[in-house]
């Protein structure tokens, strides 16, 4: 695979792994730009996805020791609390999936969902500033949800986070 479509592939599971470690998404953008940036300097490289994780992880680390000297454990966390660098790997995957299942809905049935689901709006609420009814936005959900279990169906349990 050549550089571009290694980014491509790995940008968004890269950056919803780092995420597990580093809670602001322009640094996690930084960082990911600055792993690439080292894969290409070191290329050819055998396996690009374990050095591209590891490198990540690194960059994850060494920025929150910079950030905080005195931090010794650092490991990545989800909702759940602390997880594992391999749960952390794994998620991101799941994640990056999802999140691609959600790109591919039509637009105003995916605003609605990320209204509902991420910005825990009510179907009052929504209808409300979309100007339509509420059972505009229930349908509406119910759409996405359905087309979302097609295309994710392993990985459903991931829209409570969301």
């Amino acid at each position: 695979m050549d550089i571009e479509q290694l980014f491509l592939y790995y940008y968004r599971p890269l950056c919803l792994y780092a995420l597990h470690y580093v809670n602001h998404t322009d640094v996690v953008e930084d960082l990911i730009q600055e792993c690439f940036v080292k894969l290409m300097e070191k290329q050819p490289i055998a396996n690009e996805k374990a050095y591209l994780y590891t490198a990540v992880r690194n960059a994850c680390i060494d920025y929150l020791r910079k950030k905080n000297p005195l931090s010794t454990d650092v490991q990545p966390t989800d909702l759940e609390g602390t997880i594992t660098d391999e749960e952390a790997a794994e998620r991101s995957l799941h994640e990056a999936e999802l999140w691609t299942a959600i790109d591919t809905l039509p637009e105003r049935c995916r605003m609605i969902f990320l209204m509902a689901k991420q910005d825990g709006m009510t179907y009052h609420e929504i209808a409300e500033e979309l100007h339509i009814s509420e059972k505009t936005v229930e349908h509406q959900l119910s759409k996405a949800i359905r087309q979302l279990r097609k295309k994710s169906n392993d990985y459903f349990y991931l829209l409570n986070l969301v």
